[in-house]
């Protein structure tokens, strides 16, 4: 039998392979006999608020009716405060006072990025030969509802939310000792028996009454932490979900894709 040269039957394999990887449509809608259409995002990197990031999306159907592809985003946010008083009392000793707040999940409601086509457009302005697909690129910038706290310190203190400081406050409170209040509300009367607990031999304990302690809590203002905070922070974790969605002619079927990226 006469044999074909070894160049012939190299060129008869790469034509045959190119054929094979040439129509991943019709090879999709074989395999999985797919009705609704096919559609992909791809995973979008970590960005902070106002960051410009690229979305992309990938989809066709089976009977190329794809009408609109759509971008939407939601999020949640969740965030803990640190608040450390630092107080030094007449003698030098230095008392730390310290108070946590954890803030109830912050969550953004789904809200739409972007339509397409655009009025006046097709898609077909966005179909690419190469992946036998529509292919679309959307610029996003990150909406500054995400933002992260930057603030620290004084700045925090007088930025937190009223409900924030005053929990802030409250477990403060809760920590002050005669000394400790004489100290920062200089103006209280260390004798006095209305904020300052006395034991059975007529003795100061250094424990405030509960009088003492809401004194504290009505004069303890964002300008008196402020003076002696030691360290004031808020820890942001935050996420954002990116929905594209693609849907046939009428309604018939609809494909998403969702993908999650941390804000810096």
């Amino acid at each position: 039998m006469k044999s074909f040269p070894i160049y012939i039957l190299t060129l008869l394999m790469l034509t045959f392979l190119a054929c094979e990887k040439n129509d991943p449509l019709t090879d999709q809608g074989e395999v999985s006999d797919r009705i609704a259409p096919f559609n992909l995002l791809a995973q979008m990197p970590d960005a902070a608020a106002g960051d410009t990031i690229t979305l992309r999306t990938v989809c066709w159907a089976v009977n190329d009716d794809i009408a609109t592809v759509e971008f939407f985003h939601e999020g949640f946010k969740l965030r803990t405060f640190e608040t450390v008083m630092s107080v030094e009392i007449a003698d030098g000793t230095i008392h730390e006072l310290n108070a946590f707040f954890a803030e109830d999940t912050i969550y953004v409601e789904q809200d739409i990025i972007a339509k397409y086509p655009e009025e006046g457009s097709s898609l077909l302005e966005f179909y690419q030969t190469l992946e036998n697909a529509y292919v679309i690129l959307h610029d996003f910038i990150v909406p500054q509802v995400y933002a992260l706290m930057k603030k620290t310190n004084e700045d925090l203190i007088m930025a937190m939310e009223d409900h924030i400081f005053e929990e802030i406050v409250q477990q403060l409170s809760l920590q002050f000792n005669r000394r400790i209040m004489i100290t920062v509300f200089p103006e209280v009367n260390q004798f006095s028996l209305v904020y300052f607990v006395v034991d059975d031999d007529g003795f100061f304990t250094g424990e405030l009454t509960e009088a003492g302690i809401q004194y504290v809590i009505d004069n303890l203002t964002r300008e008196l932490v402020a003076e002696f905070v030691k360290d004031a922070s808020a820890t942001d974790n935050t996420r954002v979900t990116v929905e594209s969605l693609a849907t046939l002619e009428n309604d018939a079927a609809s494909s998403s894709s969702t993908r999650t990226f941390r804000v810096l």
